[in-house]
């Protein structure tokens, strides 16, 4: 059975105020899992490469000096919080089917406000946090 990983949050002062895991806030460290995304060195070359047009793995690892596995690992990772999607599915000339992905990121803005990182994304598409302000480091009071 898997354990549901945990975090704290510390007050400025040190003291802890309330644990949470991904159980009890799962929309917390969805939101927070992606914000990291975005600043992971990877995914954003993906990001960058799927921009314009869609692309498959293996263009995207070989132009942008990604190597395969961790390119199809950040591609899934991406995908399943809604940042990338799969545009079209071709068969190559040998028969063999190849996905293409598309970024379905529009917008990113990272603020610093009174003690609190905020991130602000905006998609191609219409969704839930969709242009809203989301805390990274919200405290949650006990």
């Amino acid at each position: 059975m898997k354990r549901a990983k945990k975090a704290s949050c510390i007050s400025v002062d040190n003291r802890r105020q309330k644990t949470f895991n991904s159980q009890t806030n799962p929309k917390l460290m969805r939101e927070k899992h992606i914000s990291r995304l975005l600043t992971d060195e990877y995914a954003e070359r993906i990001l960058i490469a799927t921009h314009d047009r869609p692309r498959s793995v293996q263009e995207v690892s070989d132009k942008n000096d990604i190597p395969i596995a961790a390119c199809y690992r950040k591609v899934h990772e991406l995908e399943e919080v809604g940042l990338l999607r799969c545009a079209d599915i071709v068969t190559t000339p040998k028969g063999k089917t190849m996905k293409l992905y598309r970024s379905q990121l529009k917008t990113a803005t990272l603020s610093y406000e009174e003690g609190t990182f905020k991130v602000r994304l905006e998609f191609t598409y219409d969704r839930d946090i969709n242009g809203k302000w989301i805390e990274l480091n919200p405290v949650i009071l006990a």
